[in-house]
């Protein structure tokens, strides 16, 4: 998830929840960009790997494969950063009648 998107994510969170609320967004905040991180650092070292050199092939192959999964991971983190956002956003709305009795 683009740094800009995740901040307007997290900021639409109220900021009244509780500790153990806060913990696990601040947990899936930080998998979420360690994720996208470690995708940066991955796809340079392939970059570099491609230019050629001694075995360059083999780890060539073996950072194309790593990359792979953290792009995978990384959709899957964000949908569970998104969820969580929602469930704590969700604020549950009591129905009333006209004359006040909650539906």
């Amino acid at each position: 998830m683009h740094p800009h998107r995740m901040h307007q994510l997290v900021s639409s969170v109220p900021e009244g929840i509780g500790a153990d609320h806060r913990a696990r967004l601040l947990v899936h905040v930080q998998t979420s960009a360690g994720c996208r991180a470690r995708i940066v650092r991955v796809r340079g070292e392939l970059k570099e790997a491609l230019e050629g050199g001694d075995g360059a092939g083999e780890r060539a192959l073996n950072l194309a494969c790593e990359l792979d999964g953290l792009e995978r991971v990384q959709q899957r983190v964000d949908g569970w950063l998104t969820a969580l956002v929602e469930e704590l956003t969700h604020v549950p709305r009591t129905l009333l009648y006209d004359d006040g009795v909650p539906v």
